[in-house]
């Protein structure tokens, strides 16, 4: 669904100086660096990676480029902050598009999943919103056109090729949502990442040793070191794509 402006408020263009629509149809001013709309996007990116979408606010920007925030809005062209996560979700799709696919549709998904989970456990931020038309900008357009591109060689009608997209990517979008469950939120906790990991660990060690847990004692050997993820996730990605292929082999 589209997003509708908001209505004009103070300190911000008016609507009658702003083009209406979506942010990516309002092309940015044309102004000298640094106060570009890529610029305030690259700056507001490395806020949210350390400190959430919370931080993330125009005054504070506007401190970081050295500027007054009525430019932050007047400069990129925006109307609302909403708007300015908007240009940061589409900023990371450019992140996560592949270069140079592999001929084979199994492999090319492949690797756009690992690809993608890479970039995404550097943006914690962008899963939080999702459904907000976050593959709508041109970035993300590219991101899904690349996507079926990699599985055009593959002879299926669009319905079955739209579902083996989609089966794949939600598995990705999955696998990053479980990683990060497991981190915890650093701005919310106030601890450092070995700190949460040990509390976790203590906790759920205690809860196992009362007996009453009997399978998960039986995983407490397993790692969940970054690298023990990364061999579990490219093992269901493979164990996916390797179902998908069977299933469309003539019976």
């Amino acid at each position: 669904m589209p997003h509708r402006s908001p209505p004009s408020k103070p300190g911000r263009p008016d609507a009658g100086t702003a083009a209406p629509g979506l942010v990516w149809t309002r092309p940015a001013a044309q102004r000298r660096a640094p106060l570009t709309r890529e610029a305030i996007v690259a700056a507001a990116i490395p806020l949210a990676d350390a400190e959430g979408l919370a931080a993330v606010t125009v005054r504070r920007l506007a401190a970081e480029l050295g500027a007054r925030p009525m430019s932050i809005y007047s400069y990129a062209r925006i109307e609302s902050k909403e708007e300015l996560f908007d240009l940061m979700v589409d900023e990371v799709c450019g992140e996560m598009l592949v270069a140079g696919l592999p001929d084979s549709w199994p492999q090319a998904l492949r690797a756009a999943a690992i690809r993608g989970r890479a970039v995404l456990l550097k943006h914690p931020w962008w899963i939080e919103l999702i459904g907000r038309n976050v593959l709508l900008g041109p970035n993300g357009t590219r991101y899904r056109e690349q996507k079926l591109a990699a599985i055009h060689p593959l002879s299926a009608d669009p319905e079955i090729k739209q579902a083996i997209v989609l089966a794949v990517e939600t598995y990705m979008v999955g696998q990053v949502t479980f990683a990060l469950d497991e981190q915890g939120s650093p701005e919310l906790e106030r601890r450092s990442a070995a700190e949460r990991q040990e509390a976790r660990q203590q906790y759920q060690q205690s809860l196992i040793a009362t007996g009453e847990y009997p399978h998960l004692a039986g995983l407490a050997a397993v790692t969940t070191s970054a690298e023990g993820r990364d061999r579990l996730f490219t093992l269901g990605l493979d164990w996916l794509l390797a179902g998908i292929a069977a299933s469309l082999e003539p019976r």
